[in-house]
């Protein structure tokens, strides 16, 4: 029978080994690393397949002789750095190489962890593994009997990704210059009518979630992600969807929540913060859980790139 962790684990890809595992260093050394101007530290896995067809410019560096690989930013400043990953992705774009660029979204994500504000197209990290960053709030209330009910929307089915699918009560990728906190505020208001008085006075940070996920069982592009994770308790406060992405919000136990993860009902990216907002609330625990402490270390996986400029 399919559990918890058979999901956990398709989400946070076993394609990816766990460091200090048997095959994490004969896999990792088949990658290129991404590195950025001045800095010693790695910011991407990056597939051969991705390097062979990337259109490189002259303000990259690609080394092939180096153990690990290498593919170094060449460039003075910030803007130029900018301007130089632009302007690859954009060609990369107008020459069809690549089918994640044709959901560019004219959205940049900031290289978490950078000493400088370097930016990247949201579409185009995954070509160069660059840690993506989200907001996931899960708001929920209480029955008369004191029983937890999460908010779950439903996606419309006229939605690009995941149409139809359960997803996390209010959830968004972190824009460049934006605060994860000022996100959250604003994807609250506008997926779930949520007045931001509101949410800047009830929602808290409750943790992070972390995964790694890789496409095309283990053989396409590499995807770590950190999720910055919210819980705001509301009485009577009625979610309604507030843009054409969500069809409806219905409310839910933690019974059905899990019985719709298990049927691959939610959305992939949001099954961690629940299974996360399960442990933190007493849902799951070691007593009715047998795979609780992997559970509990798979949505807190350490990531192999910088979360911090020092």
């Amino acid at each position: 029978m399919r559990t918890l962790l058979d999901v956990v684990k398709e989400i946070d890809n076993i394609s990816f080994p766990y460091h200090n595992s048997a095959d994490h260093d004969q896999y990792v050394d088949e990658l290129w690393r991404f590195y950025l101007p001045e800095d010693p530290r790695p910011y991407g896995y990056i597939p051969k397949f991705v390097v062979e067809a990337m259109p490189w410019s002259a303000d990259f560096h690609i080394d092939d002789k180096s153990v690990p690989k290498k593919v170094q930013l060449l460039t003075n400043s910030p803007a130029d750095a900018n301007k130089a990953i632009a302007h690859l992705l954009q060609t990369a774009r107008e020459k069809r190489l690549f089918k994640c660029l044709e959901g560019w979204r004219n959205e940049e994500y900031r290289i978490l962890g950078a000493k400088s504000v370097i930016k990247i197209e949201r579409a185009g990290a995954g070509l160069l593994g660059i840690t993506t960053t989200g907001v996931h709030m899960t708001v929920y209330t209480r029955s008369s009997t004191r029983e937890i009910l999460l908010w779950a929307p439903k996606r419309s089915m006229t939605t690009k990704n995941n149409p139809g699918k359960l997803d996390t009560s209010v959830a968004g990728g972190v824009p460049a210059g934006v605060k994860p906190f000022e996100c959250l505020v604003k994807e609250a208001a506008e997926e779930a009518s949520l007045p931001q008085e509101l949410t800047t006075a009830s929602a808290k940070s409750v943790g992070c979630v972390m995964e790694f996920n890789v496409k095309d069982g283990g053989n396409g592009l590499l995807e770590p992600s950190l999720k910055y994770v919210y819980d705001m308790e509301v009485d009577d406060v009625e979610l309604r969807p507030g843009d054409s992405e969500v069809e409806e919000f219905c409310l839910m136990t933690p019974s059905e929540v899990k019985k719709n993860i298990l049927e691959g009902n939610y959305k992939p990216m949001c099954v961690m913060v629940l299974v996360d907002f399960f442990v933190r609330h007493g849902i799951l625990t070691i007593e009715n859980e047998e795979d609780y402490a992997e559970l509990v270390a798979r949505t807190h996986r350490n990531l192999p790139f910088p979360t911090s400029s020092k």
